[in-house]
This record gives structure tokens, C-alpha cells and sequence, in this order.
């Protein structure tokens, strides 16, 4: 999960007046109960918003940062449940898109506390996110235990990656997006081998060409950055710390 920003201005499709229409009746009805419920007038997938999920949030899982080829292959989830606040299901700010098996995995009430929001808060410094050797078993842990949104972030986000704890099913559900975690993992730890091999032939194209691919192996627009950014090559004394510099330079970029 990534810091995001996006405009103060909603995509058209989500301010035309058969949705102000809709907003005043919900309005209405959660004043009134014993008024007939309002029919939603329009699904919130259209190509305006989609267009502005691929440039905001990079066509990837605002969750898992999955990345697809557009956000067309994802759902829109609303972050704060539609069944919780109807009044915001048109909402732009509530609006996020989200692999599928992640929209469905995710509870469909948010929890006391609520959850982390990637537009709003520091996901980035608010979860430490650790993985095992050759790039497998994410975790997420709060680095605040007392930040209650950052524990139930934490705890959502090593349910969606690694599956509910003693739930085999849940498990074996969540593989495939471990696979492809795994896969980024590897290529950035071989970027960064041909980046150090680059640098002791000492030839400047190379170099460039070296530097680039590892730009965007670990830019914010490549699958899994927060967890790629993990990848660490220790055998050489000081590779630590160079490969740390690299991360911080590169990761925003």
C-alpha cells in the first residue's frame, strides 16, 4: 500500500443529475425511513473513472499493489461500505480500485477504529512491511500499536497477502498473489546485480541502462513497490546501505 493523492474534481460520471437525484433521496430517506428506498441510478464503473484510477493509482490494488494492465480488470470498492453510508456511494474520495479477490476478501463493514486511507494518511511510515528470505511470506505490523487504523490495516493486509490465519483454504486462495510478489522480488534483486556489475565495468551506458531498469522496477507506478523495496543483496560488506540510498531515491520516483 502506497501514499496516493488524488484531484479535488470527481470524474464527470459521478456528479450528473440522475446521481445528485439519487443523493437527495438518500438524504431523504435516512431522515425519513418510511420513504421508499432509493434505487441506485447507474453503476460507478464508467471509462472517466476508470481513465482516472490509471493515472491516480497506477492501474494497481490500492491494497495490494497489484498491478494490471487497467483498471477495468478491477472492482471499484468503496472504502467506507456502501451499506454503511449509501450517501457516499458516488462519493470520488471513497472510491478505490481493488483486485478482485481482494474487494471480496475484505469485510464488508469497516472495522471499530477503521482502516488506514491511502489518500489521507502515511501507509507508508504507519505499517512496517517485512518479508522472509527470496521474497516470500509478506508481513504488516503497525509500527503504532496504539494507532488503532494502522492495526486493522496491518491485519487486513496480512489476511489479503497471506490468507486468514488457520484457514487453508484462505491460504491457498492468496498463493498466486504471493507467486507474483515473489517474481517482482527477483527481478529487483537482479536489476540491482547487473546496477553493481554495471558499476565495477565502469562503463557509463551501462550504468545508465542499469540505473533505469531499477527506476522502474521500484517506482511508484511498479507492482508491489513498499514490498520490492525490501529486496536486499548482503554478501558484498556496504551493499546494505547503498542498496537503502537506492531505495530511497528511487522509490517516489
Amino acid at each position: 500500500m502506497i501514499r496516493t493523492s488524488r484531484p479535488v474534481v470527481a470524474p464527470t460520471a459521478l456528479n450528473t443529475p440522475a446521481v445528485q437525484t439519487y443523493l437527495t433521496a438518500v438524504a431523504a430517506y435516512t431522515a425519513d425511513p418510511t420513504l421508499p428506498q432509493p434505487k441506485q441510478p447507474m453503476s460507478y464503473r464508467s471509462s472517466d473513472l476508470m481513465d482516472a484510477f490509471d493515472t491516480y493509482f497506477h492501474a494497481k490494488c490500492y491494497l495490494t499493489e497489484q498491478k494490471f494492465i487497467a483498471s477495468w480488470e478491477m472492482d471499484v470498492d468503496h472504502f467506507e461500505p456502501a451499506n454503511e453510508n449509501p450517501a457516499r456511494v458516488f462519493d470520488w474520495t471513497n472510491l478505490y480500485p481493488a483486485a478482485h479477490k481482494a474487494n471480496m476478501m475484505r469485510p464488508r463493514r469497516l472495522p471499530p477504529g477503521g482502516l488506514l486511507d491511502p489518500c489521507t494518511d502515511d501507509v507508508e511510515s504507519d505499517i512496517i512491511y517485512n518479508m522472509a528470505p527470496f521474497g516470500e511470506d509478506p508481513g504488516f505490523k503497525a509500527r503504532d500499536l496504539g494507532n488503532q487504523k494502522a492495526v486493522n490495516t496491518a491485519d487486513l493486509l496480512s489476511d489479503l497477502h497471506n490468507g486468514k490465519s488457520g484457514n487453508a483454504d484462505s491460504r491457498a486462495n492468496t498463493r498466486e498473489l504471493r507467486g507474483l510478489i515473489k517474481r517482482q522480488y527477483d527481478k529487483v534483486i537482479h536489476a540491482w546485480g547487473h546496477y553493481k556489475d554495471a558499476l565495477i565495468e565502469g562503463d557509463p551506458q551501462d550504468i545508465a541502462q542499469a540505473e533505469h531498469n531499477l527506476r522502474v522496477l521500484l517506482s511508484r507506478r511498479a507492482s508491489f513497490t513498499m514490498l520490492s523495496a525490501l529486496a536486499r543483496i548482503c554478501s558484498q560488506k556496504g551493499a546494505r546501505a547503498s542498496f537503502r540510498l537506492i531505495i530511497l531515491v528511487f522509490k517516489h520516483w
